[in-house]
């Protein structure tokens, strides 16, 4: 039995809610570091962003017998390679901002490498996500082009050995 995709949605989603709040708070300070008070919003706008539109696959993740884009795999997996990505860029780029911070040992050090943590978390949970649709979906013989709901099925059948 293969790993299951949906955990791995539903925690990125948990780490980009929290990114929401971070972020924000890091997007706030006004400290020693030259680029935090920019990493910051950007990382809290980016969350909003990849939240929604994770809430959005979410929704479009049990539909076996549609044909809508959004139930694609591939659109699922091409979502959060892009997430995977952009909030490892994310990470480093309020990682960078840290040792400014954490030299003057204020509370903002505790928001930058908090909201650091969050955007490397949402990094690996998206690129897990990804490589579980992917290998799904190879073994399922029709590729990215199949409905994500569809590689569930089809596991299914191989767990119990039914055509």
């Amino acid at each position: 039995m293969r790993m299951k995709r949906t955990p791995f949605y539903s925690l990125a989603l948990f780490t980009a809610v929290l990114q929401s709040v971070f972020g924000v708070l890091a997007g706030f300070v006004n400290g020693r570091s030259p680029y935090l008070y920019i990493f910051g919003k950007l990382a809290g706008a980016l969350s909003i962003a990849t939240w929604i539109w994770i809430a959005i696959l979410l929704r479009f993740n049990r539909r076996p017998q549609s044909s809508h884009f959004l139930c694609r795999s591939y659109m699922h997996f091409s979502s959060f390679v892009v997430f995977g990505v952009v909030w490892l860029a994310v990470g480093i780029m309020l990682a960078t901002q840290m040792p400014w911070e954490c030299r003057a040992k204020t509370l903002w050090c505790a928001a930058a490498s908090f909201s650091s943590a969050l955007a490397f978390c949402t990094s690996f949970l998206s690129m897990a996500a990804a490589a579980i649709i992917h290998t799904s979906a190879s073994a399922s013989g029709a590729g990215l082009s199949v409905n994500v709901a569809q590689i569930d099925k089809r596991e299914l059948e191989m767990d119990f050995g039914t055509p």
